[in-house]
């Protein structure tokens, strides 16, 4: 993590809440870094201005549970802000190059406190989030296994080329590692999809398609 000149450029972003881009810090997280870590204290609220993140909870058996991989609009810590909770409630890592707007905590409190409209703003966020996290898990009980992973795979692909692991494809789908690598095997035995020496999944992203009505 490393922080960079650029948050005049990101402003906008930051209008909804009715805060100054001239509190925040504006960060550069490399692809794999943590920005949130489950259970330690949130010390910024972060606005995603680039890049894309994900969001995972550590289960007790050790299993990883993927809430979401996006955060284009709403901040993260905001459950934390609302719940005044002493630890983060999710581990969040950069999926990609992040640029992120970091938010003093203890300012985000005050705001909560004494600003309208940013208090609006953080409950919209939080709507959003629970109508999209209910939408993913109604299309989980309904879905078969081998249609999620196709999904997941079109969705996080970059171009014809997938470079998650079969551990990813679990923890966002909710279906076992051992299943999932199963699929995996029938997709590629069909040529559907193809694990390169280079570490990333090439995708006949037509044929893929097919399994995702």
């Amino acid at each position: 993590m490393r922080e960079i000149q650029q948050k005049v450029h990101y402003a906008e972003r930051l209008q909804p809440y009715d805060i100054d881009a001239a509190d925040c810090r504006c960060l550069f997280f490399a692809a794999g870094e943590t920005l949130i870590r489950q259970g330690e204290p949130v010390e910024s609220l972060y606005f995603i201005v680039e890049g894309r993140v994900e969001a995972l909870v550590l289960q007790g058996d050790g299993r990883r549970l993927a809430l979401c991989y996006t955060a284009e609009s709403g901040a993260l810590g905001d459950v934390e802000l609302m719940q005044e909770s002493d630890g983060a409630t999710a581990t969040v890592a950069a999926q990609t190059d992040v640029v992120c707007l970091a938010y003093p905590y203890a300012r985000a409190r005050r705001q909560r406190d004494e600003n309208l409209v940013f208090l609006r703003q953080v409950a919209r966020d939080l709507s959003l989030k629970l109508t999209r996290s209910t939408d993913r898990l109604v299309s989980a009980s309904l879905s078969p296994a081998r249609e999620q992973v196709c999904r997941h795979l079109l969705q996080h692909r970059r171009g014809s080329r997938y470079w998650g692991t079969l551990t990813d494809i679990a923890a966002a789908t909710g279906v076992s590692y051992r299943h999932i690598h199963r699929i995996i095997q029938k997709l590629c035995a069909d040529g559907v999809v193809e694990k390169t020496p280079q570490g990333f999944y090439h995708l006949d992203v037509e044929h893929l398609a097919k399994f995702c009505p």
